[in-house]
Order: C-alpha cells, then sequence, then structure tokens
C-alpha cells in the first residue's frame, strides 16, 4: 500500500532561506515527489505534525489549500491502486496524480474522428454509415455534448423524433445501432467509462421486412423482355441478367469486376461487404453480356465506372451510390413496363435466385452456401470446397435454365 506524506524538503534551500513543501509517495521501496510550489521557511514548519505552523503568514488559507490537494490526492490513489492491485509503484502513482485532465471530447468530435479513421482504413462504406447517422441525429438534437450526457432519457427523446419524422423501424435501428458502436468505442478509448454506458436498458427495435422477391413467371418476363439494343434501358437489362446469372452479386461487385478476376471460365472475387471470397462459373450468356461490355474500362470488365475515380475511395463510394440509383431507376421501370408488382431492384435477383433454387427443391444448406451464409454449426471456410463448388455450379445452371429456357419459349 502506498503512502502520501506531505513534508518540507530540506535539502534543497533557496536564497532568501525557504524550503519546498512537497508530498512524499512510499511504494514498494520507491520514494517520488510532487512540488506544491510552496516555499516556506523552517521554523514556520511543524516536523512532528508535518503541518505548517499558525505563525505562517496567510497561515489559514495555505493550510487549507494544502489539506484539500491531499485530500484530492489520497482520493485519486486509492481509486488507482484498487484499479491496479499488487502492481503500483510510487512512480505510476505520481504520473497518474499529476497528469494534466485530459479534456473532454465531444460526441461530435468523437464521431468524425471515427469517420476520417474508417476512411484511412478504406472502410468507406461503414464511414458513410457513419456520417449518414450523425447527419440524420444532429438534425434533431445536437451532439455538441459529452458521453456522460447521453443517458436513457435522451436516447427515448431522440427516438421520439425520430419517429415523429416518419422514418422506418429499421432505419432508426441502423442509427442507433452505429449510435450503439460508436459508444463501444468511445469507452474502449477510455473517454467516458462504462458506468455511464446508457444502452443497457435501451431496446433498439427491429422489423422484420419480407424480402422483395419475383416469382418464376416474372423473372422469365425479366429475361425475355427484349429491349431493344442502343436503348437506354437495355444495357441495365443485361446487367439485371448478369447479376441474377452470378447468384445475385452485389452491384458494387458487379461495377468493380476485373480481368484478372476471370480464371479458368469463373468469376473469382472477395465480397466487399463480407470479405468472402466467391467462384462462380460463367454461364455462355454470362460470357456473352461481358464480351458485349468488353473494351468499356482499362480496370472494369464493365466500364460503369471511371479508371481514375476507382482509386479514390473515398469518392468511388458516392459515384457508386449514385451508378445504383441509376440501375435501379432503369431495371424499375423495366418492371413496371412488364407489370411486375415488385419494385424491381438489384437486392431482388439476389432474393429471387434464392426463392426460384428452393421452388427446384435445392436444400437450403447448399442455397446458403451459394449465397455465402454460415448455417447450423459449420464454419464456412474462404473458399468452397470442390465438392460445394461443383453442386452450386449444377445448382445455378438449373435455375438460370429454368428462367431462360421458359423465357425463350414465350
Amino acid at each position: 500500500m502506498a503512502i502520501l506524506k506531505l513534508i518540507l524538503d530540506t535539502r534543497r534551500a533557496r536564497k532568501d532561506k525557504t524550503f519546498p513543501l512537497v508530498f512524499r509517495i512510499s511504494a514498494k521501496g520507491d520514494t517520488q515527489y510532487i512540488y506544491t510550489g510552496l516555499y516556506i521557511q523552517i521554523q514556520h514548519w511543524n516536523t512532528n505534525i508535518l503541518a505548517v505552523k499558525e505563525t505562517l503568514p496567510d497561515y489559514e488559507t495555505v493550510y487549507d489549500n494544502l489539506q484539500k490537494l491531499k485530500a484530492k490526492y489520497l482520493e485519486k490513489m486509492a481509486d488507482y491502486e484498487q484499479l491496479n492491485p499488487n502492481q503500483v509503484t510510487a512512480r505510476e502513482l505520481k504520473e497518474y496524480l499529476t497528469a494534466l485532465p485530459k479534456p473532454k471530447v465531444t460526441v461530435a468530435d468523437f464521431w468524425q474522428r471515427e469517420i476520417q479513421q474508417l476512411h484511412k482504413s478504406n472502410r468507406n462504406g461503414s464511414a458513410n454509415v457513419y456520417d449518414q447517422t450523425i447527419t440524420a441525429i444532429q438534425k434533431i438534437c445536437s451532439l455538441n455534448i459529452s458521453f456522460e450526457q447521453v443517458n436513457y432519457k435522451f436516447l427515448k427523446e431522440l427516438e421520439a423524433q425520430l419517429y415523429s419524422k416518419g422514418l422506418k423501424v429499421n432505419t432508426i435501428g441502423i442509427y442507433f445501432r452505429t449510435f450503439k458502436a460508436l459508444y463501444n468505442k468511445a469507452i474502449n478509448s477510455q473517454e467516458v467509462g462504462f458506468e455511464y454506458y446508457p444502452f443497457r436498458n435501451f431496446r433498439i427495435k427491429r422489423e422484420i421486412v419480407r424480402p422483395r422477391t419475383l416469382t418464376l413467371l416474372e423473372m422469365q418476363k425479366y429475361f425475355g423482355a427484349g429491349v431493344e439494343v442502343g436503348t437506354w434501358l437495355y444495357e441495365s437489362w443485361l446487367m439485371g441478367k448478369l447479376m441474377f446469372m452470378l447468384i445475385g452479386i452485389n452491384f458494387k461487385d458487379m461495377a468493380l469486376m476485373s480481368e484478372t478476376q476471370i480464371q479458368h471460365g469463373r468469376l473469382i472475387y472477395n465480397r466487399a461487404k463480407t470479405k468472402r471470397q466467391y467462384s462462380i462459373k460463367l454461364l455462355p450468356e454470362a460470357l456473352e453480356i461481358l464480351n458485349y461490355f468488353e473494351g468499356r474500362g482499362k480496370r472494369t470488365l464493365l466500364g460503369k465506372i471511371n479508371d481514375a475515380d476507382i482509386d479514390d475511395k473515398v469518392k468511388l463510394e458516392d459515384i457508386m451510390t449514385q451508378a445504383n440509383k441509376v440501375f435501379n431507376k432503369h431495371i424499375g421501370l423495366i418492371g413496371k413496363n412488364l407489370e411486375i408488382k415488385e419494385k424491381l431492384t438489384g437486392y431482388c435477383f439476389r432474393y429471387s435466385w434464392a426463392n426460384i433454387a428452393k421452388q427446384l427443391d435445392y436444400s437450403k444448406d447448399l442455397i446458403s452456401e451459394a449465397l455465402g451464409h454460415s448455417y447450423g454449426l459449420r464454419v464456412t471456410g474462404i473458399y468452397l470446397e470442390a465438392y460445394d463448388l461443383k453442386h452450386i455450379d449444377e445448382m445455378n445452371k438449373t435455375v438460370c435454365d429454368e428462367v431462360k429456357n421458359k423465357a425463350q419459349e414465350k
């Protein structure tokens, strides 16, 4: 246990014959000193009780200040020793007691710092989610507050305000999960103590949303649409078919496909969202579509993203978002013209592929493998086993043939 005492350091006399008052810390055979900034003559010091004498000019003020400082140090020492049992040295205590208080960072400042860090780590998609969330919240309330001020009441009031804006349950859920993740990072960074954590009793709501899927008949209508070559919808129509034949590939991954990812008639790529590697056999019609786009770009197969924009990771996210909006608008119009009930978007192709595969009596496990999901107690590896690839190739061909052949019959 460390010991703190106020002493007069008679080793260091000044010209006016005064000596410094210091706090001496003793722990584990080591001794350290903290200077108070006060100097007194030896006749004003009581060696027996280690205190200044009443003969000292301005005695009451000096005595009160020293007592308050000693009490502060003792309280901080007790806290530090409780957090670090059997590991406390005098030097550590001195550094802890004399450290300048860290300026309080606001939630907004920490949030912006996290966005910058995500961009530096090339996690630009996550950075955009953080940016969109703080923008949405600060339209309702200021985040130029300390983390300690974010309590259960604050969260409930924020939730009520977001609902009053007409936002959907799952959109609000994304905002609060992002806020929760940020608060956890602030705790880990020691910007706020865990005792202030406001999400213990706050339940983030989630609404089950039915995936938008096309029926087999609707997908056949899409493949058989015969959009006229050269029209402004034609290339988006081709991309929609390609997306389906690549087992519902994400738009970003499709737009960034490169020639180096085509190996032995397969597309091998890492999904941007999960980093999981996929290996998909290219069907003849998929190859025909890729040949149509050949030469559009030096670094991508489709040429929908300018080569120069690929290296600017921050700018790329905005460009990709806009390109995806244009694609969804185009295929949405195609779907409307075909009288497809669901609003057609890129996500529909992924869920529709899985739905049609299930209608063709393929197992959920094999469909999950194809989509890159983990299931049961099995941990899915980075590479699919050859056995799995063979069966997934066969399943994808059957699903696509069912759609294409019936579409051609029509």
